[in-house]
C-alpha cells in the first residue's frame, strides 16, 4: 500500500511539472493534499476504514520513514475528508 501512495505522489508531481512546462512543483504536502482528496474521492473505495485502520497500525510501528509517513498522513486525511463516517 505504501508503494502504491510513493506511486500516486510521484506521478502527481511529474503531471504537475508537465501540465506546467517546468514552472510549477509540488514542494509541500499541503499542496498534495487536494489532489490525494481528489483521487481518493474518484476512486471506489469499498473498504476504506479497514484502509484507515492499515495506516493507523502501520503509522504506530514506524518510526523513521519521514517520507512515508506525510504519504499516510495525507491518505488518512483524503480518506477521511471523502467518508462521513470520519467527519
Amino acid at each position: 500500500m505504501v508503494v502504491c501512495l510513493s506511486m500516486m505522489f510521484a506521478s502527481l508531481k511529474s503531471e504537475v511539472v508537465d501540465h506546467h512546462k517546468g514552472r510549477v512543483e509540488l514542494e509541500a504536502m499541503d499542496d498534495v493534499l487536494p489532489l490525494s482528496i481528489y483521487c481518493v474521492a474518484m476512486s471506489s473505495l469499498k473498504h476504506a476504514p479497514t484502509l484507515h485502520n492499515m495506516i493507523d497500525d502501520y503509522l504506530r510501528s514506524v518510526n523513521g520513514f519521514d517520507l512515508e509517513r506525510k504519504l499516510l498522513c495525507n491518505f488518512d486525511c483524503a480518506i477521511r475528508y471523502t467518508q462521513s463516517e470520519y467527519i
